[in-house]
């Protein structure tokens, strides 16, 4: 019925109605010691224990409780989502009912999906886009209950084999900055993008000067009322966008705006979605929604790869540029050791894990729905295990441990190229350590499965990323990482130290 009125007024001739989208990119990296799965203390957090507590308090808990997850379009990370169904189920729970609600309502859920890891997709080959997005995927599919219609593209970072692959599976529509297109556009309407095959898919552009302002400026969000009835306003007829046909204005934003990164920023959108935007003659809409009212009427063509925190497509995250201070050619340094090690690993997990499975890509594909627990040992086996011999001779209980040992190395070499170890000014931050973290898991699991070194390469790799700020290179910053038992590395190089040495203070965990 809702539906059927918003289709009424938007045929009624003369009327022109103005809808208002407010989208909310909610994500955490994941914090956990590989080894050990908890969350380091994070000091500057205090008096919270980490900042994944600290945001929850400031950010996800009151926006939840406020029901503003029904009324706004959102992503919600999956690494962000697994520690808040660990750590705060009831917050987590309202989050995902949200989008039930939504459908319940008006006949099209809000939530988007999000690729597994946080990685840029343009920087990514092709396996591991696909990886990132059916993992996404299958996140989404289990925690919503259906199937996902967009797809939030981290960074909104894309190239065109991203945005095929999206449509290949089955994603209809993303969101991408204004710049991101090859020429001007109208941000008020969704535009549609040919691919290959005759595949296509809608993309949304965000209006920049207001989600821009709603996110760098805190005055413009000091007051919802004001907002609604006068700044929106302005925008519009200071665009020239008037015109009798419907249009939509889009503000995408990090979902932390609200509440942690700008003080009670929460109740600002909580008297926005809730009073203000209809008060002063908007409609409130969501992006599936709108697609459904209003499909594309036009093409576009896109610049690529391009983003939305990087005027320089995505130098940012593969070999630096002007948009972080000091010198950032570390970044091209830590992603080529990253390289070298996944390349180094990939052909290991291919050669070793090809004889047990019978396409150990296709295996790596479904892992998650069996380190998650969404789908039996039995059946995973089933599917990808390679056939008994002629003597009808089963895969071996020690092959199938060392087969799930190489399986867990390619999740955590998947996992290090997490966007936010490239994003800031300097090498020596927590992020990169995280990373280096990650890939020191990746290699441990290689280690103990096949007995193959790739330590001592990527150490090497390392030394050539440099700290602009402080003298220590990405290797030093790995020999500084918690220590594990020594069983668990390969030995380091002797010039280097003893197995398993470091300077960290961490006691040795398994």
């Amino acid at each position: 019925m809702l539906e059927q009125q918003a289709v009424s007024e938007a045929a009624t001739p003369g009327a022109a109605p103005l809808f208002l989208c407010l989208h909310g990119h909610f994500y955490q990296p994941p914090r956990e010691d590989p080894f050990t799965g908890a969350i380091p203390a994070e000091v500057e957090a205090a008096p919270f224990a980490n900042f994944n507590e600290k945001i929850t308090a400031e950010c996800y808990r009151p926006n939840a409780e406020a029901g503003n997850f029904e009324l706004i379009s959102y992503d919600l990370g999956p690494t962000l989502a697994s520690w808040l169904a660990d750590h705060h189920p009831t917050v987590y729970r309202t989050i995902i009912e949200a989008d039930r609600l939504h459908r319940a309502r008006y006949g099209a859920g809000n939530a988007l999906a999000h690729p597994y890891h946080h990685v840029i997709l343009p920087l990514a080959n092709s396996r591991d886009k696909y990886t990132q997005i059916v993992w996404g995927l299958e996140d989404f599919r289990q925690r919503y209950g259906r199937e996902a219609l967009g797809m939030w593209l981290p960074e909104t970072a894309v190239d065109m084999e991203t945005l095929d692959l999206l449509a290949r599976c089955g994603i209809a529509f993303t969101v991408l900055a204004p710049w991101q297109a090859a020429g001007p556009v109208d941000v008020t309407e969704p535009y549609l993008v040919r691919l290959p095959a005759g595949r296509s898919i809608t993309v949304f552009f965000y209006h920049a000067p207001l989600s821009g302002a709603v996110s760098f400026d805190g005055n413009v969000t000091g007051n919802a009322d004001h907002f609604a009835a006068s700044i929106l306003p302005a925008h519009l007829a200071a665009e020239k966008l008037e015109r009798q046909e419907p249009q939509l204005l889009l503000i995408a934003t990090d979902g932390e705006l609200y509440g942690h990164h700008w003080i009670w920023r929460d109740k600002f959108l909580t008297r926005l979605v809730r009073y203000s935007a209809e008060a002063a003659g908007f409609q409130l809409c969501t992006l599936e929604r709108y697609l459904r009212l209003h499909p594309p009427r036009r093409e576009v063509t896109l610049r690529t790869p391009t983003s939305w925190s990087c005027f320089h497509g995505v130098d940012r995250w593969a070999r630096g540029c002007p948009c972080t201070e000091g010198r950032s050619d570390w970044k091209g340094a830590l992603r080529q050791a990253l390289n070298r090690l996944a390349a180094r690993g990939d052909q290991l997990f291919e050669r070793a894990a090809g004889e047990v499975l019978r396409d150990p890509w296709a295996a790596r594909n479904s892992y998650l729905a069996l380190r998650n627990g969404w789908r039996s040992p039995d059946s995973f086996w089933e599917e990808f295990a390679r056939p008994a011999g002629s003597g009808g001779k089963v895969v071996s209980s020690e092959k199938r441990r060392r087969t799930l040992l190489l399986l867990e190395a390619e999740y955590y070499l998947l996992c290090s190229f997490t966007s936010c170890a490239f994003f800031f000014e300097d090498l020596d931050r927590i992020e990169p350590r995280n990373a280096l973290a990650f890939a020191r898991r990746a290699i441990s699991l290689f280690w103990q499965a096949l007995g193959v070194d790739l330590q001592r390469d990527f150490l090497q790799d390392l030394r050539a990323a440099h700290s602009w700020r402080h003298p220590l290179n990405g290797a030093d910053l790995y020999l500084r990482l918690p220590r594990v038992r020594p069983d668990l590395l390969p030995p380091l190089p002797s010039a280097s130290g003893q197995a398993g040495e470091s300077t960290g203070e961490s006691e040795d965990v398994a």
